[in-house]
């Protein structure tokens, strides 16, 4: 490989992770996004090492979720819940993540190779 190669090489590398980058922070709700009213259910979720702490929550039917997410853990992890994800959160970062509203029981989990299997799951379920 020619020097000129390598480097074009490495350029294409750092663009593409650049690309997932602010993909990543794309999926992620600003707070515009995010909804108010009595129909809304905000919950604080901590991960720790390899598992969301609650786990499990309870919602009325036709709630709304929005997520805070803290990531206490020593890795990158997610919350997929439904077609809504809070994108990668490296260790220490935090994001808020509207989830949709509910009328059934819903499983979610980290969506990195191997972390659901692992355990990583977090249910709503509805009441």
């Amino acid at each position: 490989m020619t020097r000129r190669t390598h480097i074009a090489s490495w350029a294409i590398t750092a663009a593409v992770l650049a690309g997932a980058a602010s993909t990543s922070a794309l999926v992620q709700s600003q707070e515009g996004d995010i909804p108010t009213g009595d129909d809304v259910v905000t919950a604080d979720v901590r991960i720790e090492r390899m598992r969301y702490i609650p786990d499990r929550i309870e919602v009325p039917r036709g709630t709304k979720l929005v997520v805070n997410l803290v990531n206490d853990g020593e890795k990158e992890h997610d919350l997929k819940i439904g077609d809504a994800n809070s994108g990668r959160l490296s260790p220490g970062e935090t994001s808020t993540t509207y989830f949709g509203e509910f009328n059934k029981d819903t499983l979610g989990w980290c969506t990195i190779a191997g972390h659901k299997t692992m355990g990583m799951t977090f249910r709503v379920d509805v009441i």
